[in-house]
């Protein structure tokens, strides 16, 4: 199946009967060995090749050192079309925790939040602030959590040893007979310390 090269439009277009003919291929023939000859005179990318160890002979990619193989078709710059740099096209939007007009909108519901507070409701507020350690509450519960298993851990290591029961003194019993048994036949297939040629 011969394929295809997409127009601007982004359907495939038809192969025509002036793309098979002889003299169209007379021509991409011509034009591939005038480039293949004036290739030498073009910029390499020059960079290590994996496979083979050898400089990269591809061209570099338009405007860039190296060739698409090699970061010639990584973004570069700032903005949208950088590498790694967001760009809006009017700064940071509002509602991101980055943004000045969202921190503006969070001082504002604050003042307006304290503002409508009573009296009680203030000391409240006050308490609950000397309480609690400032930041944020994922912070807060992972403090607990570590808090809460640090405790686990002290009373696990602290707590009494547990009485044997008669299926662990049987497992005891069993396992000193076995290491007895074990010591009696080394004991019996220990060489003598003269041997037979001696």
């Amino acid at each position: 199946m011969k394929r295809r090269s997409p127009t601007t439009s982004g359907k495939p277009r038809k192969a025509t009967a002036w793309s098979y003919s002889a003299e169209f291929r007379a021509i991409a023939n011509a034009a591939l060995r005038r480039f293949n000859a004036e290739r030498h005179l073009h910029p390499i990318c020059g960079a290590i090749a994996k496979s083979t160890g050898e400089p990269c002979r591809q061209m570099p990619a338009k405007g860039r050192t190296r060739c698409k193989l090699h970061g010639g078709a990584t973004p570069r710059g700032d903005g949208a079309a950088g590498w790694h740099t967001p760009g809006y096209p009017a700064g940071l939007p509002t509602g991101k925790p980055r943004s000045d007009a969202y921190k503006a909108w969070k001082r504002r519901e604050k003042r307006a939040r304290w503002a409508t507070m009573t009296p009680a409701e203030r000391a409240s507020h006050e308490d609950w602030h000397r309480t609690h350690k400032p930041g944020s509450a994922s912070e807060r519960a992972r403090t607990h959590r570590n808090r809460e298993a640090r405790r686990w851990l002290k009373g696990l290591m602290n707590e009494a040893p547990r009485p044997s029961t008669p299926q662990q003194a049987e497992l005891a019993a069993l396992r000193a007979k076995a290491q007895a048994l074990l010591e009696r036949l080394d004991a019996e297939n220990e060489f003598p310390s003269s041997g037979l040629f001696d």
